[in-house]
């Protein structure tokens, strides 16, 4: 599965907090938020990786639970109610705030390999700064012909992010787990690249072919430049624990 890691969110603590803010954010996905409220606790001893294997076989009765235990059978009527909703797509509600979950997985996964390729070219963040780019200035699609004007606004957007942010990923992470435990295919467009990533792509090798070539000795042997580091495959939601990010494996969502 999509790993947090993999996307810079780090890894969750794996015990209950009490903390008064809901650990996901219902606030983004309000037709879900009954199950991601009931899901807080499950979801901080997962890692925000939800499995529905994991609530066969609870025990019954009134003996005291603790910790994850605990927190599978306080969510565990709401995952069999939405389970069954979205299983039988009788919400359109639902399928839209499940579709919206994997958009912004697929946005942040096109953010996370310019930025992990604008590190590999040093340009983390370009120095000198392009001219005309103040520090707020985080839209990286509003001018795809500079290289460095990407690099820059994508490093703006990266220093600026906010806990809500990640708050909001690591939700979308939960209901994407969810939505492919449900037998629901992955969306059509999780295949695909934005087009500001397609010019940055091409923005990036020409880069490095100059790099490489300026970096020639005069023995006239180039310089190694490590391309294998980099890859253009979406992350999937299914890579195997201790996957580094962007490792070139390409797995299905869909089943």
């Amino acid at each position: 599965p999509l790993r947090l890691t993999m996307l810079g969110l780090g890894a969750m603590e794996d015990e209950v907090s009490q903390e008064a803010e809901p650990f996901l954010d219902t606030e983004a996905f309000p037709h879900f938020a009954a199950l991601l409220a009931a899901s807080g606790d499950y979801a901080r001893c997962s890692g925000c990786r939800f499995r529905k294997a994991s609530f066969s076989d609870l025990p019954e009765g009134n003996e005291p639970l603790e910790g994850r235990v605990a927190a599978k059978v306080k969510a565990a009527p709401l995952i069999k109610e939405f389970l069954e909703k979205v299983e039988r797509h009788t919400d359109d509600a639902l399928s839209e705030e499940l579709n919206k979950a994997f958009n912004i997985l697929w946005a942040e996964s096109m953010r996370s390999s310019m930025a992990a390729r604008c590190q590999q070219l040093e340009l983390w963040p370009p120095c000198p700064p392009p001219p005309g780019i103040d520090d707020l200035d985080t839209d990286y699609a509003k001018d795809t012909t500079c290289l460095l004007a990407m690099a820059q606004r994508l490093y703006n957007q990266d220093r600026l992010r906010k806990e809500s942010h990640t708050r909001r990923l690591s939700t979308a992470s939960f209901l994407a787990d969810f939505a492919f435990e449900a037998g629901l295919p992955t969306p059509p467009f999780f295949g695909c690249r934005d087009p500001a990533m397609e010019k940055f792509e091409a923005l990036a090798d020409d880069y490095e072919l100059k790099s490489n070539v300026a970096a020639r000795p005069a023995s006239g042997l180039v310089v190694a430049v490590e391309s294998d580091r980099r890859c253009w495959l979406l992350p999937d939601r299914h890579v195997l624990e201790g996957a580094t990010p962007f490792a070139g494996q390409l797995l299905h969502l869909s089943h």
